[in-house]
């Protein structure tokens, strides 16, 4: 049984931006720690980050995969990693960071998001559904599960991931109190990616609230904005912008816009939770239901 729930008030910063290019990985670094400390004076105990914001995507093409794991990858022990968890601890906060993650199987790839606070790497998720060509750089990570730190309870949801409802449902039954959307999200159409560009933005805009009414969490939903160069036939995509900081039961906190660098910031209120969670019974109505009837 858990010793402690979600703390009375976190502060929490959003962060979209465009990530260099994987061969400018140091650029991301420090953008990274010079958010960090920027945020910790504004008094952030939360800072999330978008999808591969360490190591940015692959560029598809002829050994598009084999240049993935020997330049655009990393280890959990990698020096990337371990300044960001020296930052953490120095100022005393946590972060969500993605990265191109090196797994212990040779030549297999995951994209990951880790936890990071003062303790060090806390948990990491490892995104489970891809979209397009996606599938034929990463390998799935195992079930998901949310992390327990010194906030409250943390499940990081990874871009397309975030469509599949069962994975956020997952986190919701895990205990979550706060839910994390880390990625990369595309405009589609002649912009990049699959989908008409109007659907998607209305999709995207109005996920994260879905999300956190459903699931009865704060939902923090940070996404990449700008364009990237994918290589070989895709060429050049933009991503949707739109960041957003989502409670279960005072709407939507903060949001971006579409085009441009921003930091969201939003007190999220254990209220919230409390307000939610006893207007509408969910957990006890999906726990009640005979074994088997959800699926997650």
């Amino acid at each position: 049984m858990r010793s402690f729930f979600m703390r009375e008030a976190v502060q929490a910063s959003v962060v979209q931006h465009r990530p260099a290019e994987k061969q400018e990985r140091q650029a991301n670094i420090d953008f990274i720690l010079a958010t960090l400390a920027d945020e910790a004076k504004s008094g952030a105990e939360l800072v999330v980050f978008p999808e591969v914001g360490i190591t940015n995507f692959f560029r598809h093409g002829p050994g598009g995969m084999r240049d993935l794991w020997e330049t655009a990858s990393i280890t959990l022990d990698s020096p990337e990693i371990e300044v960001v968890r020296d930052a953490a601890r120095r100022l005393n906060l946590y972060t969500v960071v993605g990265f191109n993650e090196r797994s212990d199987t040779f030549g297999v790839v995951y994209n990951s998001s880790a936890l990071i606070g003062p303790e060090g790497v806390v948990g990491v998720s490892r995104k489970q559904n891809f979209p397009g060509v996606e599938k034929l750089y990463y390998t799935p990570g195992p079930a998901v599960k949310a992390f327990d730190c010194g906030l409250g309870r943390v499940g990081t949801v990874i871009c397309y991931d975030a469509l599949f409802p069962e994975i956020a449902r997952q986190h919701f039954l895990d205990g979550a109190e706060m839910i994390v959307f880390s990625s990369s999200f595309w405009r589609g159409g002649a912009r990049g990616g699959v989908g008409d560009p109007e659907t998607k933005r209305d999709l995207w805009h109005k996920l994260p609230f879905v999300t956190a009414v459903q699931n009865q969490a704060f939902v923090l939903s940070a996404n990449c904005c700008g364009t990237q160069d994918l290589g070989g036939g895709l060429g050049e995509w933009e991503r949707m912008g739109l960041s957003q900081i989502a409670s279960p039961a005072s709407g939507v906190l903060a949001e971006a816009g579409q085009t441009g660098q921003e930091i969201l910031r939003a007190t999220l209120k254990r209220d919230d939770l409390l307000e939610a969670r006893t207007n509408y019974r969910f957990l006890s109505e999906v726990r009640s239901r005979p074994s088997g009837a959800l699926a997650v």
